[in-house]
């Protein structure tokens, strides 16, 4: 496993996205040729298109790179240009949109393991996006660090926006679903982004903790007026 020392990181270096690519745990030069089952185990995250991010190292061809959100994963260097103009983040001009909206755009996208498009999105890169472009808010992109987050509350007090955290019977995975409108909106290692009613949710998922995320220290985007 490849580890740089913090040290030993650049300081106020960024960088634009030259094309759409993922954010991987290791620098694996191969990565492109692999299965999709190996690049799972692989991928952190995606960047996109013009999306700017924060390099931190360099180790061969790849780049150490932080998102705006934190997440930190390694990206080929042919695929960023370093923008010394750029002396930090340029957030997203995020537009909100109707819950239900959101919601119902996704339903049926693929899942992928690490995921964050329409190509395919994994359970938590769908509950950063829909507090990203709903609620305005910042989610990390790990469900175990967006458990951090908030406070716990009841399953039975479930209110719009709250995370469930919970886990498929017989199955180790840990999984992140969100509530509103009394249904459960989640994507599924199997059938993708899905709507389901409390009573199939229950049958499925052993719930381990639900949380409240409104109204905490999540960093809140500015909306462009």
């Amino acid at each position: 496993m490849i580890t740089i020392d913090r040290k030993h990181w650049y300081e106020n270096v960024f960088a634009k996205v030259l094309q759409v690519q993922d954010l991987i745990r290791q620098p694996i030069t191969e990565y492109p040729d692999l299965s999709s089952k190996e690049k799972d185990q692989l991928r952190q995250t995606q960047v996109f298109k013009d999306e700017i991010v924060q390099v931190l190292a360099k180790y061969q061809n790849f780049h150490l790179v932080r998102k705006f959100e934190q997440t930190l994963g390694w990206a080929l260097v042919e695929h960023l240009r370093v923008d010394e103009q750029v002396q930090g983040f340029i957030y997203p001009d995020i537009e909100l949109q109707d819950a239900q909206a959101f919601l119902y755009s996704w339903k049926d996208t693929s899942y992928v393991f690490g995921g964050l498009s329409r190509q395919g999105i994994d359970c938590s890169g769908f509950s950063q996006l829909y507090y990203l472009h709903v609620l305005g808010l910042i989610l990390p992109k790990n469900s175990n660090d967006q458990r951090k987050l908030g406070k716990p509350t009841e399953f039975k007090t479930l209110k719009d926006h709250d995370l469930i955290f919970c886990r498929p019977f017989h199955h180790p995975d840990h999984h992140v679903v969100i509530f509103h409108s009394g249904q459960f909106w989640h994507s599924r290692r199997s059938g993708g982004v899905v709507c389901q009613s409390e009573e199939e949710f229950l049958k499925q998922f052993n719930v381990e903790d639900v949380r409240t995320l409104l109204m905490t220290c999540v960093p809140v985007y500015t909306k462009s007026p």
